[in-house]
């Protein structure tokens, strides 16, 4: 091999390997989600479970997607401070892995969830996570039957007094009959004499 051979050659297959190099960094981002829907109830916490690949330090961004708005919830780079959206702020733990925990879910909190991974390339990928929050069933049937005793209390109160005014009643009733045997039984003793 000649001189002018080496010093050619080097270079290029220096940049063939940067070139190899880069194209599988660019390749771009993969995202897993293991549950795509997801099922919580209110005041409870919800974990939005994610896993990423990418080559270097990506920036993980989360919104919602709902019936009232599209909001930014949270932007951050694994190892650095996230920054959360008001309305999250002391409900929201952030992972490395890409995943988030909604902590004292609202029943606003249903809706589409996409998160965005960008690797340093500008190369992003999204996926949607489905989040339904359902309110307790068990407390509106605790309200319904608080409600229903309080209505019987209140409805057999009047029908107690009622039941005790006819006992009244019916004492004075025979303490009245009994006088008026008395009385008679008296006449008759008096009209024989």
């Amino acid at each position: 091999m000649s001189k002018w051979e080496k010093d050619t050659c080097v270079p290029v297959l220096l940049f063939i390997l940067f070139i190899v190099d880069y194209s599988l960094q660019a390749q771009g981002v993969a995202i897993t989600i293991p549950n795509q829907v997801i099922n919580a109830t209110v005041e409870e916490s919800a974990l939005l479970s994610v896993e990423y690949l990418c080559q270097g330090t990506p920036t993980i961004q989360w919104s919602v997607l709902s019936i009232w708005k599209i909001q930014n919830i949270v932007v951050w780079e694994p190892k650095k401070q996230p920054n959360i959206s008001e309305s999250y702020k002391d409900r929201l733990c952030t992972y490395s892995n890409g995943s988030i925990q909604i902590l004292n879910l609202r029943e606003n909190d249903s809706g589409y969830y996409v998160v965005t991974v960008t690797d340093h390339f500008g190369t992003s990928k999204d996926a949607a996570i489905f989040l339904k929050v359902d309110v307790h069933i068990y407390e509106d049937l605790h309200f319904v039957a608080v409600i229903l005793t309080v209505l019987l209390a209140i409805s057999g109160f009047p029908m107690f007094l009622i039941w005790l005014l006819e006992k009244c009643v019916q004492m004075i009733k025979r303490k009245r009959w009994k006088q008026k045997i008395r009385k008679e039984a008296e006449e008759i003793e008096l009209q024989s004499l």
